[in-house]
Formats: structure tokens, sequence, C-alpha cells
């Protein structure tokens, strides 16, 4: 695992604290210091809240630069309105491959969740003759919280400040030395044949 690039365009191995398949996530340990970004508190963002994306999407198509999508809140992942039910809230900041796992910040540089998926829309217009487009899910905190409990990197909820309203260049020079790329490299296992 590699985490970067740093201040210094450099990458450096990470070493994997904890991992969970179901919902995706991974707490990596980096030899470097970064500013900490505080996760909000969920029972205070509201459908239709303004949302910033801040990746690596496509790195192999458009480079290891940072990029910035805005989007809204749109709501929940299920049937229900009701955000605090489900562990998923659909935004509609775009995201593409690279993204996940990569933060979706309110205007106060907050982090209201963690980019998990988007929906396939080829496959959907497929089935249903209608192309949907930057419909994209991402993990609410208390599920990060919750994943993160009982290891070093343990945090708590944050009041969301809605009265925030930068302008999209400013949240991301805010919060742009807190974001990384992780790359996983999966090694074919040594041979055991001289």
């Amino acid at each position: 695992l590699y985490v970067g690039p740093n201040a210094q365009n450099k990458w450096l191995r990470a070493k994997l604290i904890k991992a969970n398949k179901a919902p995706d996530v991974a707490l990596l340990q980096v030899p470097f210091e970064s500013p900490v970004v505080q996760l909000a508190r969920w029972s205070d963002v509201p459908i239709g809240l303004e949302v910033y994306a801040i990746g690596y999407p496509q790195p192999g198509f458009q480079g290891f630069s940072k990029k910035i999508t805005q989007g809204i809140i749109n709501g929940n992942r299920g049937n229900s309105n009701d955000l605090s039910t489900a562990r998923h809230f659909q935004f509609s900041a775009e995201v593409s491959k690279g993204n996940s796992g990569g933060p979706v910040f309110a205007g106060d540089g907050s982090v209201v969740g963690m980019v998990q998926r988007k929906l396939n829309a080829l496959s959907v217009a497929e089935k249903s003759n209608d192309l949907v487009i930057n419909v994209n899910y991402g993990l609410k905190p208390p599920y990060l919280i919750d994943f993160l409990r009982d290891t070093p990197a343990a945090v708590r909820e944050h009041p969301l400040d809605l009265s925030a309203n930068p302008r999209p260049h400013q949240l991301f020079k805010s919060v742009e030395a807190s974001v990384y790329s992780v790359i996983a490299r999966h090694l074919p296992p040594k041979s055991t044949q001289p």
C-alpha cells in the first residue's frame, strides 16, 4: 500500500491498521503528518446540503492531481427520506473510479461522508431506457466512527456549521493538504520453486 503524493511529491509505504470489506473501509498509518479534518455530526446534515468531492478520479487518464466537484446531498439511498436510517446517502457531485474512499466535504470543511460507489449508468440505461447521471453514494460518518472505534484514530462527530458558504476554490485550498491517493498493489505469491 502506498499513499501520496506528499508535499515532496513522493509516495510512501503505508501500514494497514484495520480493514473491513463491508463497507469497504481501511485505516492506514503513513510516516508523515497532514492537517486533521473533522467528521460532521450526521444529524446536522440536511437534504440539499452543498457538498464537494475531492479526490483522484481516473488517475490513469487524468493524472495524480487532486480534483474537486460540487453537488448536493440528494437524499437517502433507500426508500425512506429519513437520512438517519440508512448507511449510505445519495449525492450528485461527479465521481469516477479513483474517488472511492475519498472525502465528501461540507462548506465548513468537515467531512459528511466517504465516497463509496456510483450507480452504473450503462446498466440502468439498458434496463430502463433512461440514462441516469451523477447518482453516487457516500458512507455516513456514524459508520466511519464505528469502524474507527478502538483504534489510534478514534474520532468524534463535530457540529456542522451550515452558515459556512465558501467558494469551491476556497474550500479546496483549506482542505487539500488532508487528501491523498492510496495505491494498493497485489503482489503474486512467492514461488516455492527454486
